[in-house]
């Protein structure tokens, strides 16, 4: 019967094929590649754009979040904290400062290692240290034993911050890269107001207990929750994929592709062996090797590759670039830390003062003896009065909303109007801002600068996360990311320091350094090369 079927459909001219036959040539297309060998770009963009990379950003924008929940938080507890752990305005610059220097070093570490041993994996190490310190420092009863955690703490968030960007910006196409980045910078601002929000929920209230040796009120609770998002995010990250870009990198391309794969099937529903390329190549860039043997020569061999990739930056190729991009990240950290991080602090003094003279119109320099230097902060903490006013951490949350209008229009125009024209326009602004929160004279007033100031500000950090990830080639990407961050950690040391030891002797002059360096910056930034909607390399 077969036979005659088969008879009769040749006798019509055709071939009736069988069901397997069929189905193995069907199969056979699909694996058959629309093109053998592509460079990275292609090869990324070919797995189409959706559920993967929609939930890789939230994990980057949550993993940056962290970052700033762990940074602000310490400002917020200043007033909470200065009568458990006696501190006067420079032990509080101090301890801003701590946290930086962590991240300095931080940065630099984890970055060179996530250039050796792969972004994702060093990302999770970075993010538990970050999370563990910060619970840890909560149980602290002195300073210095506070300040070592709070530094430690910092040595986490500055390895996350670098790694986040390399991370994420490695699986983004040329064209979608811009506005991806952008939405995990906003995220920064969703850290600020998820901090902002706990502080008011927790720190104003009697909770915890208190011993003769021992304290665990409110403002260490607050330390407790604050240190979860990373803990949480460090967890998820553990099921994510390696960058296929480092892979590539150390020539482990059947895992890179095997990962190209997967996310062409998330992001499209199509199986993963109909993914149209079989080959990556990454241009001009030698495979990198993992050192083996003894733990002492595994750790000369990573000084020795640090060192190394940290001095290709200074190349003649890359020199021009590099310098720029530490004396950029160095301004507006500076301006930003040096400033932003005592908001908190300059809100509680202002608003302490406003409920003892209703009325009166002062400015935050006006307020050196109030609430400000060390024996009035004494005798406050002797007399059992409130130190800290709930309006001021309302005002806080308020600053912490306030970039939310310019972190919408560098999602949707990062790609459009360009990194250069954010970063010079956000730098410029801000300096007039910080010039003129000087001057003011009333809370509200006050408090507009302050909103417009932060509001600016995120714009440029917005523009600098996406150029810090595609100015420098592939292969130097973390660890460029470190050194500048490391700038980056100068300044707001720097800035922080500078305010704890001026700000109740000569006020003025912290105020009309930041305004100077973030103008200077953005004029710096014109010098920048473009980056917009080209490839990384």
């Amino acid at each position: 019967m077969r036979d005659g079927e088969k008879e009769e459909g040749d006798e019509g001219g055709g071939k009736i094929q069988t069901v397997s036959e069929l189905v193995t040539e069907e199969v056979n297309e699909a694996e058959e590649p629309q093109d053998d060998e592509e460079d990275y770009e292609k090869a990324i963009t070919a797995t189409g754009y959706g559920f993967f990379h929609y939930w890789l950003v939230a994990i980057g924008g949550i993993a940056n979040a962290s970052d700033a929940v762990e940074i602000l938080c310490v400002s917020i507890l200043l007033p909470a904290a200065e009568c458990d752990l006696h501190m006067s305005s420079s032990d509080k610059g101090l301890l801003n400062a701590g946290v930086f220097m962590g991240m300095m070093v931080g940065g630099y570490i984890w970055g060179s290692l996530g250039d050796i041993y792969g972004r994702k994996n060093v990302l999770v190490v970075s993010l538990m240290v970050n999370a563990i310190a910060g619970i840890v420092s909560s149980f602290m009863q002195s300073f210095p034993l506070f300040f070592t955690m709070r530094f430690i703490s910092g040595l986490g968030v500055g390895g996350s911050i670098p790694l986040v960007w390399a991370y994420v910006s490695e699986f983004q196409p040329a064209g979608k890269r811009g506005g991806a980045l952008s939405v995990i910078a906003a995220f920064w601002m969703v850290g600020n107001i998820l901090v902002a929000v706990l502080a008011l929920a927790i720190i104003p209230y009697d909770i915890g207990f208190v011993t003769p040796t021992f304290s665990f009120n409110s403002w260490r609770i607050f330390l407790i929750v604050c240190a979860l998002p990373s803990f949480i995010i460090g967890i998820v990250l553990i099921f994510m994929p390696e960058s296929p870009m480092f892979l590539l990198l150390k020539g482990r391309h059947n895992e890179a592709i095997e990962i190209l794969q997967n996310i062409y099937e998330q992001n499209t529903s199509n199986p993963s062996r109909s993914y149209p390329v079989r080959k990556v190549t990454i241009a001009n860039v030698k495979i990198q090797t993992v050192s083996s043997g003894s733990v002492w020569k595994i750790l000369k061999d990573i000084c020795v590759q640090s060192w190394r990739q940290s001095n290709a930056l200074f190349s003649r190729s890359l020199l021009r670039v590099t310098l720029l991009m530490l004396f950029i990240n160095f301004a507006i950290q500076f301006g930003y830390y040096g400033l932003w991080l005592w908001f908190p602090e300059l809100f509680n003094r202002l608003q302490l003062y406003y409920n003892d003279h209703p009325g009166d119109k002062v400015s935050v320099c006006d307020l050196t003896n109030f609430k400000g230097n060390e024996t009035v902060q004494t005798s406050n903490c002797n007399s059992g009065e409130e130190i800290v006013d709930p309006q001021a951490l309302v005002n806080t949350l308020i600053t912490a909303v306030a970039p939310l209008p310019s972190n919408l229009w560098t999602i949707f125009y990062m790609d459009r109007l360009g990194r250069k024209f954010f970063l010079v326009l956000s730098m410029v602004l801000s300096g007039g801002s910080a010039f003129g929160i000087y001057f003011v004279k009333s809370a509200t007033d006050n408090l507009i600068l302050s909103c417009v100031f932060g509001a600016v500000s995120t714009m440029g950090f917005n523009a600098l996360d996406c150029l810090g990830a595609e100015l420098f080639p592939t292969h130097l990407r973390s660890t460029a990311l470190a050194v500048t961050l490391l700038a980056a950690r100068l300044g707001a040391i720097a800035g922080n320091l500078v305010f704890g030891s001026l700000i109740d002797v000569y006020c003025a002059v912290p105020m009309f350094m930041v305004a100077c360096l973030l103008i200077a910056g953005g004029v710096m930034g014109l010098l920048l090369p473009n980056t917009t909607r080209v490839a990384l390399t």
